[in-house]
C-alpha cells in the first residue's frame, strides 16, 4: 500500500481527528504511529496521515557528567555554550528610525556540515582554559519533528483520517473501541476532534434545543388546556412515538448520526399538533354534546383520521428518496428520513389508538353538569 500524499488541510477539516497530547515527543510520535496503524488496519478509514513529520535530521548532543565534572564544566553551561554559538545570542540592538532590529552573533551555519566541526566547538571552562565539545559530550545524527505542535501549552499529535463507506459516528465508535485496547502511559491522553468533534457539538446543542422546546411545549399546552394532565399526556405519547425510529434505524442497519435529530424534532412536533388537535376536539364534544370520553374521544379520532394520513403520508412519501440514498452525499441525511418514516408511521397508531385510550384511562369519569332550572315556591 503506497502512504498517502500529505497535502495542506485546515485543523479539523478531516472527519475524524485523534488528538494525542503528553511532554515528551517520542512517546508521542509513538502513540501517534500506532493510532495511524490501527486506523488503516480499520475497514471504514482512509487518507490517514500523522500530523508530526520525525524526517528532519537533527544532531543531539549527549553530555558525559561525570567527564564534565571532573574538567569543571556544568551541563548546563555547556548547553548554553553550544546553543549561543549555534543558534546565536543577541548582543545588541541597531536602531534605525523608530525600529529596532538585533545583532545576533553566532558562528555562521556553513561551519556546521558535518559532525566532526559540531565536534570542535570550542568551549570555555570554569577552571580556566578551554576545551572541545567532544571532550565533555557525544554528538550523535537522529532526527527530530520538522515543527512541534502545541495545545493549552502541552505537545500534541493529531492523527487525522476520512470515514469510508460508513457514517463519522460509526467510524469513530470503531476508533474508539481500538484505541482503547492501546497501553497509554501515565500523562498522556487522548481526545477526538475534526468533523466527528463539530458533529458532537452540534449534537449536544440540539439536543439542548430540544429540551427547551419540550418544556416550552408543555407550558404552553398546560395554559391552553388549563391543565396538567392533558398535556403530560400528549408529550407522554411522544416516547412511543420515537420507538419507531429506532426500530427503523435497528431494522435498516443506520447508524444513529447526528442529523437523526431533526427527524427526532420533526416527529414530536407532527405528535404533539395531532395530539392538541385530537384532545380538543374531544374535549369540545365532552362539553357540547354531553358524551361520555370513550364517544367523545372515538368521535373526535373518526374526524381526525383523514387529515392525519394525509399529513403523514406526504411527509413520509417525501423522504423515501431521502432514505433511499439515491443520490451521491446523501449517506447523512439517510438515517433522519428513515428514522423520520419509522417514527411518522408509528405516530399514526399512537395518535389515533394508544393516545385515545390514555385519554380515556385519565379522563374523568362524570358528565359535564347540565343547565337546570328551577323555580322556586311562593
Amino acid at each position: 500500500m503506497q502512504p498517502p500524499v500529505k497535502g495542506i488541510r485546515k485543523v479539523g477539516e478531516a472527519d475524524i481527528e485523534v488528538k494525542i497530547k503528553g511532554q515528551e515527543l517520542a512517546p508521542l510520535f509513538d502513540l501517534a504511529r500506532k493510532t495511524s496503524e490501527s486506523m488503516n488496519t480499520l475497514a471504514h478509514f482512509a487518507n490517514v496521515y500523522v500530523s508530526m513529520d520525525m524526517t528532519k535530521p537533527e544532531y543531539q548532543v549527549e553530555v558525559d557528567r561525570v567527564r564534565a565534572a571532573k574538567l569543571g564544566v556544568s551541563v548546563v553551561d555547556v548547553a548554553s555554550s553550544v546553543r549561543s554559538m549555534i543558534s546565536g545570542t543577541v548582543a545588541t540592538r541597531y536602531r534605525e528610525g523608530d525600529y529596532f532590529y538585533n545583532i545576533r552573533v553566532m558562528i555562521p551555519e556553513q561551519h556546521f556540515t558535518s559532525k566532526q566541526e559540531v565536534e570542535n566547538l570550542v568551549l570555555s571552562g570554569n577552571q580556566g582554559g578551554y576545551l572541545r565539545l567532544k571532550d565533555v559530550a557525544q554528538v550523535i545524527p537522529a532526527v527530530g519533528p520538522v515543527e512541534i505542535a502545541r495545545e493549552d501549552q502541552v505537545n500534541e499529535v493529531i492523527v487525522r483520517g476520512d470515514a469510508a463507506g460508513v457514517s463519522v459516528g460509526q467510524a469513530l465508535s470503531e476508533l474508539k473501541g481500538a484505541v482503547s485496547k492501546m497501553t497509554m502511559p501515565v500523562g498522556y491522553e487522548v481526545s477526538y476532534g475534526g468533523q466527528a468533534q463539530m458533529m458532537a457539538e452540534m449534537q449536544r446543542a440540539v439536543l439542548l434545543i430540544l429540551a427547551f422546546a419540550l418544556f416550552f411545549s408543555f407550558v404552553v399546552l398546560a395554559v391552553q388546556f388549563n391543565s396538567l394532565k392533558l398535556p403530560a399526556l400528549i408529550l407522554g405519547s411522544v416516547p412511543f412515538c420515537l420507538a419507531g425510529m429506532v426500530y427503523t434505524l435497528f431494522l435498516t442497519g443506520l447508524p444513529v448520526g447526528a442529523t437523526v435529530i431533526i427527524g427526532v424534532l420533526i416527529v414530536v412536533a407532527a405528535t404533539v399538533n395531532e395530539g392538541v388537535l385530537l384532545l380538543t376536539f374531544a374535549e369540545e364534544l365532552r362539553q357540547h354534546d354531553n358524551l361520555t370520553p370513550l364517544q367523545a374521544v372515538i368521535n373526535a379520532a373518526k374526524i381526525r383520521l383523514r387529515p392525519r394520513l394525509m399529513i403523514a403520508l406526504a411527509i413520509i412519501f417525501g423522504f423515501i428518496p431521502l432514505a433511499l440514498n439515491l443520490e451521491e452525499g446523501g449517506e447523512m441525511l439517510q438515517p433522519m428520513a428513515a428514522g423520520a418514516i419509522g417514527g411518522l408511521a408509528l405516530g399514526l397508531f399512537v395518535a389515533l389508538f394508544l393516545m385515545p385510550c390514555f385519554y380515556v384511562l385519565t379522563a374523568y369519569t362524570r358528565r359535564p353538569p347540565r343547565n337546570v332550572s328551577s323555580s322556586s315556591s311562593p
